[in-house]
């Protein structure tokens, strides 16, 4: 196929030839094209299923482990782990001027009780396995009945937390899951000194669930 033409073309002009010339002459070669292209196409039926078997496998490992991580965050929230502790940490902490964390704060104000807030959420920080980045709101739910809006205005490094990205570790069976930002500088002592943001009735209690609000 010296000549440019494709395939096609050569396996067309053979079959002319075919019915044009002596048969005796084409019908060798023309029975080699047939069994290439059955070839090929038996070739490309394989490549497909092997294929769409390797993507079926994939999608099955993703969701196996998609199932598996959603169960471990939920263990988070499961009777008889204590999330009760909410650590704080001072809004001046944050010192990279060229952070979104900077950033939002320079839009945040403080409230009456010295927690740094955006609109009517609390500024928090929260672990990857809930969110990837600041901005993102969630609502928390307190057993106690009590449920908060939270802005994520910083994010807890995963070296910091467990193997879900969920808390940091406090103990057997218990974790920081919520971290408040706060201007200590404005804050009750008598909250300073608990070390626990849920010193307070209406962010007192475990967390039962925290949903995004986007």
């Amino acid at each position: 196929m010296g000549s440019g033409q494709t395939s096609d073309q050569a396996y067309n002009r053979q079959r002319t030839l075919y019915k044009q010339a002596d048969k005796s002459a084409v019908t060798e070669e023309l029975v080699e094209w047939e069994a290439a292209r059955e070839e090929t196409v038996e070739e490309t039926q394989n490549d497909e299923e092997i294929t769409a078997e390797e993507k079926k496998a994939e999608d099955s490992t993703e969701e196996e482990y998609e199932e598996s991580y959603e169960s471990e965050i939920e263990s988070v929230f499961c009777e008889g782990f204590d999330s009760s502790f909410k650590a704080y940490m001072d809004y001046r902490c944050i010192t990279d001027t060229s952070s979104v964390q900077y950033e939002m704060q320079q839009q945040a104000y403080t409230d009456g009780r010295g927690f740094r807030k955006i609109g009517d959420d609390y500024c928090v920080a929260l672990g990857t396995g809930f969110t990837s980045g600041c901005g993102e709101r969630f609502m928390i739910y307190l057993d106690s009945g009590y449920s908060f809006s939270a802005v994520v205005a910083d994010v807890k490094a995963d070296m910091h937390t467990d193997s879900t990205n969920c808390y940091v570790p406090r103990g057997e069976n218990s974790g920081n899951v919520v971290e408040f930002i706060i201007d200590s500088d404005a804050a009750e002592s008598c909250m300073l000194s608990s070390g626990n943001a849920g010193y307070y009735d209406d962010l007192s209690g475990n967390i039962v669930s925290i949903e995004s609000l986007g």
